[in-house]
């Protein structure tokens, strides 16, 4: 054999980096030799690079191991294992053992022993990198040129041939070329780790779970623990402190420092090689650890990531690290645009707040859980933020919402959820022992010299384990609650009632209900007669709208009436009703009846509307009515309010020919200076005083101020509401000569009035 012993050479027994197994005993030398071997792999120390030497030929062996024994490559030494049997070899393989160079004999066990560990390596073990030299000291046993091109093998020798120089040029060939082929497999695998954490980082959708994702996929890449944070820097502009960064992710022994600042941290390399990275915008090697810098977009926020790896990275790592880092950024730019849309979508801009979408955000899990609850949402109002806002401006209005907003979060802190809900709204999502009257109290109470020291507020409470259904339906009937009810006992805080519900849900179906009834033509009238007391005789009637739905059941006008001036259908419906009055006095006309008046009640919502006197005249165009028979009843409220808009509606309504009649006089505000000047024909005495007339003794005196008031005026009166022979003797000698009530008869049917008038001419001629 050619590999010499040269002077100075030592052993292996002299040294650790190589290991021979020592010969068998007969009988069972390949068993013995496995698990010698098995036994001297597990005792080395671990280097850079590792040969693998099999071969039966214990001389070969011997001079191998003398001939390598100072043998180093890039300035490392080289580990040299030794096996003597293809099955031992495999076994180490297959364990893993990382092997760059293989010399490999053809024959030991069998004549083809060799070949066939080198199939197994690449085809079963799927161990493409491990470069493998044959070597043989039986030329022709193995065809040399099939074996290189089918089996992937480096190089062929034959062990004649091999001297120490072209022994140590043949490792050297080969590791350079392993060497090579690993760094292409890391960074192909470092790729494909790159995309896919790409792929996963562009699903974050906040910055917090951004910054673990960036620290497992990190660790993941470089094959360590992930030990490190991740600190975002909100602001992008250049003059951006570093140490006012915020650690939003960390892991292992930094989890600590989640929430704070860089300038929270303790002083050290953490601290300073973030900053750096901050400061020079570019990644930093630290040796141990890394920094990542990620820029983000040009106006959005800025990041680092510290990671340590506890050793040097090699040129391959920090290339992978460039990519990745690039790769990377593109999820934080998407994540900063979510953090932004969320707070869009999710805070008030104004107070910095949760709105009203976060607070439904937040009702929707605590609804899902099974009662009890234990939780409540209080709704707040302030009085006075619509008056500032028009007195003083709209920033008055804004300093008063900063300070009710810093009020509640100081009475209202963690767990509780403070939101604005719109304008001058809140809500407080929280323990129902947190949010009582004791609470509502505190945000009332003067803390200052401000001027703004004491803001009023109305305050409604929905308690979660008495309500079942959606937040949206939670949020909508804690609103209504809030309007219909702000003061209940003095207490200044609504209580929710499961009959609100009930009752919301009620109105709502009601509401549909009468919006198909109105396009169905389920809406008539009928006519309560107006009479002269002393003749008895018929002068006219009061329109009053009646709902009979379409299997004949009749909805009471109390239910109906005021549903509809809440949700404006006392538009469409009063508008329904001039219609069939107007059809109604056509009626009358034609029968004779032209005397007869029709008198119909005007909501404010139908006055309020821009052209309702011209829709009023072309109604009654459209019937041949004159204006003069449709009398116009409105409440005294709506009349003082058009007195003190200059009288220009009523004042055009009575010079167009239409009568006007104050109904349930007395139950008002008006001044009396005032009355003189409306254009109003008829006072109607309300219901309440004529029931107080043959009551207690002297109840009868507002009537009878009322009575001659209206005569003073050169008014017609009609009293309301006259159920006895006393109340109409009481009326008639005090000089008030109209009366309709059930005394003389309920409300009728059009072909009942229309009877009615019939027999009383009929009376009249005989």
């Amino acid at each position: 054999m050619a590999v010499r012993e040269q002077p100075g050479q030592q052993h292996a027994e002299d040294g650790d980096l190589y290991t021979f197994a020592p010969e068998a005993d007969e009988g069972d030398a390949r068993q013995s030799r496995g698990m010698s071997d098995a036994q001297g792999v597990g005792a080395l120390t671990g280097t850079s690079f590792t040969v693998l030497s099999v071969d039966d030929d214990s001389e070969f062996q011997r001079s191998l191991r003398l001939a390598l024994a100072n043998f180093t490559f890039l300035g490392e030494p080289v580990r040299i294992l030794s096996v003597s049997s293809a099955a031992a070899a495999a076994r180490l393989l297959a364990e893993g053992e990382e092997i760059a160079l293989i010399l490999l004999d053809v024959v030991m066990e069998t004549d083809d022993a060799g070949l066939r560990l080198v199939r197994s390596v690449r085809e079963v073990l799927g161990n493409a990198e491990v470069r493998v030299v044959l070597v043989t000291g039986q030329p022709g046993m193995a065809p040399m040129k099939e074996s290189l091109s089918q089996l992937d093998i480096s190089d062929y020798w034959l062990k004649t041939d091999l001297t120490v120089e072209r022994l140590q040029g043949i490792l050297m060939s080969n590791l350079r070329t392993w060497e090579q082929i690993r760094a292409l497999g890391r960074a192909r695998k470092g790729l494909q780790v790159i995309v896919e954490a790409a792929n996963c980082l562009t699903r974050s959708r906040s910055l917090a779970d951004f910054s673990q994702r960036v620290m497992l996929e990190l660790a993941r890449l470089l094959g360590v623990a992930p030990e490190g944070l991740v600190c975002v820097a909100e602001d992008g502009g250049a003059q951006h402190n570093p140490l006012l960064a915020r650690v939003v992710g960390a892991a292992g022994q930094l989890a600590g420092a989640i929430d704070k600042t860089l300038s929270d941290l303790q002083p050290g390399e953490i601290r300073d090689t973030l900053v750096q990275a901050l400061t020079l915008r570019a990644n930093v090697d630290a040796g141990a650890s890394q920094v990542l810098f990620f820029p983000g977009a040009e106006d959005g926020p800025h990041a680092a990531t510290y990671i340590a790896t506890g050793r040097a990275l090699d040129a391959t790592e920090h290339e992978l690290l460039r990519v990745f880092a690039a790769h990377i950024n593109s999820g934080l730019v998407n994540v900063a645009l979510n953090s932004r849309l969320d707070r869009v979508a999710y805070e008030d801009m104004l107070l910095s707040l949760p709105n009203a979408n976060a607070m439904l955000r937040a009702l929707e899990p605590v609804l899902e859980q099974p009662q009890p609850r234990d939780r409540a949402i209080l709704f707040i109002e302030l009085d006075q933020y619509a008056a500032s806002c028009l007195a003083l401006g709209v920033e008055q209005g804004n300093l008063m919402l900063q300070k009710m907003a810093a009020r509640l979060l100081a009475v209202f802190p963690a767990p509780s959820l403070v939101a604005r809900l719109h304008d001058d709204t809140f809500a407080i999502l929280g323990p129902r022992d947190r949010l009582g009257h004791q609470q509502v109290e505190q945000l009332e109470l003067m803390d200052g010299d401000d001027d703004q020291a004491f803001i009023s507020v109305r305050a409604a409470r929905l308690d979660l384990d008495a309500y079942e259904g959606p937040a949206a339906s939670a949020m909508a009937l804690g609103l209504l609650l809030l309007r219909r009810s702000p003061i209940k006992s003095g207490l200044g805080l609504a209580e929710y009632q499961a009959c609100e519900e009930h009752t919301l849900n009620q109105r709502f179906t009601r509401s549909r209900e009468l919006s198909r009834a109105l396009r169905c033509d389920q809406i008539s009238i009928e006519l309560q007669p107006q009479f002269n007391i002393a003749t008895g005789k018929v002068i006219a009637g009061e329109a009053l709208a009646r709902w009979t739905r379409e299997d004949g059941t009749r909805v009471p006008p109390s239910e109906f009436i005021s549903m509809a001036e809440a949700n404006g259908l006392i538009i469409p419906l009063g508008n329904r009703v001039l219609h069939l009055a107007c059809q109604t006095l056509a009626r009358l006309g034609m029968a004779g009846h032209e005397d007869i008046k029709v008198a119909v009640n005007v909501s404010a919502l139908q006055l309020a509307r821009r052209g309702f006197m011209q829709e009023l005249i072309s109604i009654v165009d459209r019937y041949g009515v004159n204006p003069a028979r449709l009398e116009l009843e409105i409440t005294e409220s709506v009349a003082m309010h058009d007195h003190e808009s200059n009288g220009v509606l009523l004042r055009g309504l009575r010079e167009a020919g239409f009568p006007i009649a104050i109904d349930d006089f007395g139950t008002g505000y008006s001044s009396l200076a005032y009355l003189r000047d409306m254009p109003v024909t008829t006072l109607k005495v309300d219901r309440h005083f004529i029931h107080a007339i043959d009551q207690t003794a002297g109840d009868h005196v507002i009537a009878e101020m009322i009575i001659k008031l209206g005569r003073r005026l050169n008014m017609q009166l009609v009293a309301e509401g006259v159920e006895t022979a006393e109340q109409a003797a009481w009326l008639l000698a005090h000089g008030c000569p109209h009366a309709q009530g059930f005394l003389y008869a309920r409300p009728e049917s059009v072909e009942a009035f229309l009877a009615r008038l019939a027999s009383q001419a009929q009376a009249m001629a005989g």
